[in-house]
């Protein structure tokens, strides 16, 4: 209906479009102005394009000028004419300003028509993000590395936080509100740039989490915001059902199996950015009734990934798992019991730190079955990696002895993340990945791809080969592979994998990526595909709060701990050395690190300010600046 009760006016320089229907300041008007007196105008779309044409070739642009057309419904545009006179040598300088609410354009048309307000505003968005950027910098001798760490991946990461997956100009998407698991990833790498967005979305998701313990995949965090809850939208006289209360809260048939557990890691990760202590007391509701701190729902999702196991003690894999397209119901994935032991290792930690003794015997408990369950039947003796899971049949899936889907990416970089493989399995195992998945433009999610349709395994077999979850570079999980290189002491192999997948080295090769060379993307075309490397869906994918948590966290092994901060990074050979500068709890730690060996991985000595120190460093004093130098070997 909005397309006859939409409109456009035209008065005073200012182009508005409201939504006759919508009565909200801040949601129903729209506004176009400039710091200059336009010489025509247009608010209707097919009026500027002209009947038969596009984008590519509009009339108003043939002819020089615009209709100076406005009009209610149908579809609308914006576009402001001004015809300029610029002599040799001459600049000419405006403005356009595009805005939200009905009485705010004339007033910002007056206040930037000052270009001193305008070199203000300028200065105001730069220094924002200059004090986010800067509270991590790094030098290297990896040039790309640089450039997308200090400012690009940072960037990303912190524009899916704020609008998780659907606010894209490539596609639709076909949904609004919070992704779950997007949502709980993408906060793991933001809170020492942005601590409260990074709770609000950590408490918004904890609303999302009903009793049993598992996340509302897909949720409008609104729903459970009793700020916002009774705040009613504007009714279309179309027939959208009203979702009930009860709508709301799906069942276990619509719950994947790894939304809840992204949750315990990321909690962890806020708590000993900031020290909020306190957060994990915080009292917040269930989705479906009852209270519980925030200690409590982690629990709660520990233990219903401990419950819905499968006769050989392996997570189920419910509706789906991360990989949205592995549909395996009764069956049992292998990459959600080692994201449960990696969220288990990581709770087990925050309990003994919060001495709750209790809860590290129950929950050391509970991660020695799951390893025990993993490494009795997950690993393939034949391929010298981790399968993938098993159907609801007892079928495994990705062995050796398959022709198709035979060796994913996902379950073998997380089995060594998780800290549940051991040395000589891990490194078989990533060796393994090395081997079958890698190419130039990064790792494939499986080979080879698969070809004939499986419902019991699920859609990713009806996917065309090459593309998407079905043997595609898909690049989320991606960055698991350079945190799991890390944790083995390869770097070499670690900068192998993050350099194929950067974008900065992509760059020659844009005729080819068809993407910006300084946004991850969802996937690259698999090598099964024709146009193999070919990049899609720029800007709002997981990858980017990865790539940047793995490459700060693990590569060059900056990491704070709820007690102090460590370094120990996993470095390429020829590396002499790097510098970071680490804000952390108000202090400012310049830290080098030295590798006169040049070994990968291992810390001989560190020192701050001066005196040699062993373990972790502690916080030091807010506004304090401190000079730290690590040296490997």
């Amino acid at each position: 209906m909005s397309l006859y009760s939409a409109g456009t006016s035209y008065e005073d320089g200012v182009l508005l479009y409201d939504l006759y229907y919508n009565t909200s300041e801040k949601d129903g008007f729209y506004f176009l102005t400039s710091s200059f007196d336009p010489d025509s105008y247009d608010g209707q779309r097919d009026t500027f394009l002209g009947a038969y044409r596009d984008e590519a070739n509009p009339i108003a642009v043939e002819k020089g000028r615009c209709s100076n057309h406005v009009q209610t419904c149908y579809n609308h545009c914006g576009s402001l004419h001004k015809q300029f006179t610029i002599e040799p040598g001459q600049e000419v300088r405006f403005n356009l300003v595009l805005g939200v609410g009905k009485h705010d354009a004339r007033p910002l048309r007056e206040k930037y028509q000052d270009f001193a307000n305008v070199d203000a505003a300028f200065a105001d968005i730069k220094q924002h993000w200059d004090t986010r950027c800067e509270k991590f910098q790094v030098k290297s001798p990896n040039e790309g590395l640089d450039t997308m760490i200090n400012a690009w991946t940072l960037y990303q990461a912190e524009t899916c936080v704020v609008w998780s997956r659907f606010a894209s100009f490539i596609e639709v998407g076909g949904r609004t509100g919070l992704g779950y698991r997007d949502t709980a990833q993408d906060a793991i790498s933001v809170p020492h740039a942005n601590p409260a967005m990074t709770r609000k979305r950590l408490v918004d998701l904890l609303r999302g989490q009903v009793k049993a313990g598992y996340g509302l995949h897909l949720f409008d965090p609104d729903w459970f915001d009793p700020e916002k809850a009774d705040v009613k939208p504007s009714k279309s006289p179309t027939v959208v059902p009203t979702p009930s209360d009860a709508d709301k809260i799906h069942g276990i048939e619509d719950t994947c199996s790894d939304d809840h557990l992204w949750l315990v890691p990321t909690i962890c990760r806020y708590v000993q950015e900031t020290g909020e202590e306190a957060f994990l007391d915080q009292v917040i509701p269930y989705a479906d009734g009852g209270n519980a701190t925030v200690y409590e729902h982690m629990k709660a999702a520990l233990d219903f990934s401990a419950e819905y196991v499968g006769q050989t003690g392996i997570c189920k894999g419910l509706r789906a798992d991360w990989n949205d397209c592995l549909n395996l119901g009764g069956g049992e994935s292998a990459m959600v019991s080692f994201l449960h032991f990696w969220a288990l290792q990581e709770f087990i930690n925050l309990a003994k730190y919060q001495g709750k003794s209790e809860d590290v015997a129950k929950y050391t408990e509970m991660a020695a079955n799951v390893r025990e369950a993993c490494e009795t039947h997950l690993w393939d003796d034949e391929g010298g990696w981790y399968i993938r899971g098993l159907t609801k049949n007892g079928d495994k899936i990705g062995t050796a002895q398959q022709t198709e889907g035979r060796i994913h990416l996902e379950s073998n970089t997380l089995a060594v993340l998780s800290g549940m493989a051991s040395q000589e399995r891990g490194e078989k195992a990533m060796d393994a990945v090395d081997e079958n998945l890698f190419s130039e433009y990064g790792l494939h999610l499986n080979a080879p791809s698969f070809a004939t349709p499986n419902d019991d395994i699920g859609f990713v077999t009806r996917v065309y080969q090459g593309v998407k979850e079905n043997g595609a570079i898909f690049s989320h999980p991606n960055p698991w592979a350079w945190v799991a290189e890390a944790k083995l002491g390869r770097g070499d192999r670690a900068m192998k994998f993050y350099d194929a997948l950067n974008p900065f080295n992509q760059n020659d090769i844009i005729e080819k990526r068809i993407a910006e060379p300084y946004s991850y993307v969802q996937f690259i075309m698999g090598r099964d595909h024709q146009d193999h490397g070919r990049a899609n869906h720029p800007w709002l994918t997981g990858t980017s709060g990865w790539a940047y948590f793995a490459v700060t966290n693990f590569m060059l092994g900056v990491q704070t701990g709820f007690d102090g901060l460590t370094i120990n990074p996993c470095i390429p050979t020829d590396w002499p050395g790097f510098e970071v500068t680490r804000q952390w709890r108000g202090a400012t730690y310049n830290i080098t690190v030295e590798s006169p060996e040049h070994v990968s991985k291992g810390v001989k000595s560190i020192t701050l300010n001066g005196e040699v120190i062993s373990g972790a460093i502690p916080a030091q004093a807010e506004g304090s600046v401190n000079t730290v130098v690590v040296v490997m070997g």
